[in-house]
């Protein structure tokens, strides 16, 4: 009987584990929670981003994609997740109105304990010409009409092995009472872990 571990499919399966792959979170805010939070506890918002308020796990949500273990905390503010060095690793923001009520930006990634895991975070912009978005003519929204569509990501790749405790830094943007403009309401993070063989 041929040996599993030596065959033509275990050796691509190696070789495609030991790859560099891209992992992708997605991070969801839920605004109402912080603001409500300051408000109760009487604490200003920070408007310096190099000194954002750190809050509790209990407004954020990451769904995470593509990484080689997830620990524990999917879906939550807890992730725990592990890469290899030169994984991509790519954070995208919302609130949880699809920044299109109160709105989030992610501005920074920063180790707090730990390891140098990341390499510096930078922004990165994809457009596509051809993004779906619902037909407002039609009662249901489709078909999808074709438009352009910048998306944007904040990347960087896994630099080393080590354990790293890392601060997502974020700015929370609040809708105005006209209904139009969003405006800073403050900078705020926490801290998720990453993990790399």
């Amino acid at each position: 009987m041929a040996d599993v571990r030596t065959s033509p499919a275990a050796k691509k399966e190696a070789d495609l584990k030991a790859s560099m792959v891209s992992i992708d979170i997605l991070v969801v805010i839920n605004t109402d929670y912080i603001k409500d939070y300051c408000v109760k506890n009487n604490i200003p918002p920070h408007l310096d981003p190099n000194n954002p308020y750190g809050i509790d796990h209990s407004s954020e949500f990451m769904i995470c994609t593509g990484a080689r273990e997830i620990f524990s905390g999917q879906g939550t503010g807890d992730l725990y997740f592990r890469a290899n060095p030169g994984d991509s690793v790519s954070f995208r923001g919302t609130s949880i109105y699809a920044n299109s009520d109160d709105a989030v930006i992610l501005y920074g990634i920063k180790k707090y304990e730990g390891d140098d895991v990341f390499n510096t975070f930078v922004v990165n912009k994809v457009r596509r010409n051809g993004a779906v978005i619902p037909d407002t003519s039609t009662p249901n929204g489709i078909p999808a009409l074709h438009t352009q569509i910048s998306f944007n990501s904040y990347t960087s790749t896994v630099s080393g092995s080590g354990e790293e405790g890392f601060k997502v830094q974020f700015g929370l943007y609040e809708l105005d009472a006209n209904g139009q403009i969003q405006n800073l309401y403050g900078y705020f993070d926490w801290d998720p872990r990453i993990k790399v063989s």
